[in-house]
Parts: C-alpha cells; sequence; structure tokens
C-alpha cells in the first residue's frame, strides 16, 4: 500500500514538473500529455482502492467505549492494514447472530452475547478487547462522602437477577457492604429511570455511565466511587470472531487488531482529534460532556487490546447461574489471544 501511494505521488509530480519545464521553454504542452497523467494515476488509485480485502466489522454500542471506532476510521487504520474499512452498527444480541451468518466477519461487543452464543454451539473465539476496567461510577446524594456512608441506604438498579444487579453486589462488596442488608437494592428499571430515582430521592445511589457522570455532578450529585479506579474488570469492547475466520482469515483478524492498537494510542496522545472523532460518533456536541467521555475512557482503554480473561469469567459464571450450558464453558477454550500476543512481540511489549 505504501508504494502504491508513493508511486501515485512520483507520476502527478513528474507530470507537473514536466509541463512546468515546458512553458519556461515557451512550448505548450501537448492535450494528451495531461489527460493521460491524470488517466493513469487515476487507474493507479482505482486499483490501489480494489486492493482493499472485504471484512466487514459489527458493533453493538454508540457509547463512548466503542469511540474509538470513529478513529480508526477518520485516521484510514485499516487502509494500512489492506482492509476495506466497512462498520456495521448491530445492536442487541442480533450482532452474534450475524456473525454465525457471515454478514460480518468479527463484532466488536461485550462478551455476554458471544457467551450465550458459544453455550448453543457457536464457534466462537474472543481475540481481544479494547479495556480490562469497566467505566461509569456510583453517583449518590450529596450528604454522602464515602462508601461506608452508603449503609442504610438505596440503591437502584434495572432488576434483581440481571447485570445491573450482579454488578451492585459485586462492587458493594468490594466496598466492605452487605447487599440488601447494609443497602437495600431496589428495582427502578433503565439508567434514565434509575437516574430519575436518584433526582426524586426515591433512592441514594446508582451507577452511571459517561457523559451522565458530568450532568449527574452539575445537578449537584457526588462522584462516590470510579469503577475504574476499583479495577471492576469489564467485557465491553471485546473483539469476536468465528474460529473458521482465525483458519482462513487470521490475516485480516491480525490487521483488525493492529488497527485497532494505534486507535487506542491516538486516543490516548491526541485529544482535538480524538474529541471531534467522538462528537460525531455519539452524536453528542456538548464539549463538557465529550471531555468527560475521553477523559473517562482514556483511563480504561489497554495499549494493546488484550481484554480482560477476567471480565469475561466473570460474565460466564454470572451468565451460568441460570443457564447450566454456560455454566460449562470453558473460558480458556473461549479465548485465542495468539494475535494479540503477535502483536506484543512485534511491539516489543512485555
Amino acid at each position: 500500500m505504501l508504494w502504491s501511494a508513493k508511486r501515485n505521488y512520483s507520476l502527478s509530480y513528474f507530470c507537473r514538473r514536466k509541463i512546468a519545464v515546458m512553458k519556461t521553454q515557451g512550448l505548450k504542452p501537448r492535450g494528451g500529455i495531461l489527460p493521460a497523467a491524470v488517466i493513469v494515476v487515476a487507474l493507479l488509485l482505482v486499483s490501489r482502492a480494489a486492493a482493499l480485502v472485504d471484512f466487514p466489522i459489527g458493533y453493538a454500542s454508540l457509547g463512548g467505549t466503542y469511540g474509538f471506532i470513529a478513529l480508526i476510521q477518520s485516521q484510514k487504520l485499516l487502509e494500512k492494514e489492506g482492509i476495506q474499512p466497512k462498520f456495521v452498527y448491530i445492536g442487541g444480541p442480533q450482532i452474534s447472530q450475524a456473525l454465525i451468518a457471515g454478514d460480518i466477519q468479527m463484532a466488536i461487543v461485550a462478551a455476554a452475547s458471544p457467551i450465550i452464543a458459544a453455550a448453543q454451539g457457536a464457534d466462537i473465539r474472543i481475540v481481544g478487547g479494547v479495556t480490562d476496567r469497566e467505566v461509569g461510577a456510583i453517583v449518590a446524594d450529596a450528604k454522602i462522602t464515602k462508601p461506608a456512608e452508603l449503609k442504610g441506604t438505596r440503591m437502584a438498579i434495572d432488576r434483581l437477577g440481571d447485570y445491573t444487579d450482579f454488578r451492585a453486589r459485586k462492587v458493594l462488596k468490594i466496598l466492605n457492604l452487605e447487599p440488601q442488608k447494609d443497602v437495600f437494592l431496589l428495582q427502578i428499571g433503565g439508567q434514565t429511570a434509575r437516574f430519575a430515582s436518584l433526582r426524586s430521592g426515591q433512592v441514594q445511589s446508582v451507577f452511571v455511565a459517561p457523559p451522565l457522570t458530568l450532568v449527574a455532578k452539575r445537578a449537584g450529585f457526588r462522584i462516590l466511587v470510579e469503577l475504574a479506579d476499583l479495577g471492576f474488570p469489564s467485557t465491553s469492547g471485546a473483539l469476536v470472531v468465528l474460529q473458521s475466520t482465525i483458519v482462513k482469515r487470521g490475516k485480516e483478524v491480525y490487521g483488525v487488531i493492529r488497527a485497532v492498537a494505534e486507535a487506542l494510542r491516538f486516543y490516548q496522545t491526541h485529544k482535538e482529534p480524538t474529541i471531534q472523532a467522538l462528537s460525531n460518533f455519539m452524536k453528542v456536541k456538548d464539549v463538557e460532556a465529550l471531555e468527560e467521555a475521553w477523559q473517562s475512557h482514556r483511563k480504561i482503554y489497554q495499549h494493546i487490546p488484550t481484554g480482560s480473561v477476567e471480565g469475561i469469567r466473570m460474565v460466564r459464571d454470572f451468565l451460568g447461574q441460570t443457564n447450566a450450558n454456560v455454566a460449562k464453558l470453558n473460558v480458556d477454550e473461549l479465548v485465542d489471544l495468539r494475535f494479540v500476543i503477535q502483536l506484543k512481540k512485534e511491539m516489543g511489549d512485555k
């Protein structure tokens, strides 16, 4: 690809120089020289585009954790790997169905859907992930100044038995608080309803993700605990393929992982273009909200997209409570980090 770019530049430069020299000699360039040169350059550009291989990638969220995708596009990182950039938004469990059907070659998604698909017999492999820590925070009433003061209060969750319940119980135990004894978990519904219940005083704490953390601070609530600071594991932004794709298209899988790694590094070191890309991706114009999202995610993005085996195991254990087939899954067989290991060696990263 680099050869093609240099070749295109050389030809156009040669044409401009040739015309300039002819003009200084009082000669008029022949009508065929410029059009012919333009045609040659155009053909080379078309040839270069045609050389990019098709490898469609699905993603499951428009949230900030997935904002690195916008950088892959704006910085043309897949093109550097010889891959045609084609991202498709597919929400919910349908993304795993699209992967299995071959409509996409890779899914960027939290691990729950692929784990369920694997338990149903799909030959799923998780080959990486952009973070090993969850972004978000416990937001509390301003009168609560430290986690211990949550004792005797109510915390909003979506519903008992779902992931918000599981996460709340795990985090409260890390904070040395007993769920349903020290802190009562109240079923409220989705994130908007949970935040409204905090505003009304129905509950005294709730989990929120950026940029709602900024909205909470503006409303006078306290950011009590950052999940990233607790090291709470996450599987958001996991990179998922089929085993057959690893065998048949390993070059492209590795190319995508290289592009993701470059996007994550760019995210952390180039603030302004990253915030612009986030704005386009999230459809958010609020400067402070974008700043909040950028600051939050640059803390959790990994240098090399390894993901979190611990997080995958945690999700498997949670889903396995109600699904015997999920409980039987061997996480070590589900995860394949050969490409991440190869990239670490290439980059000299230990």
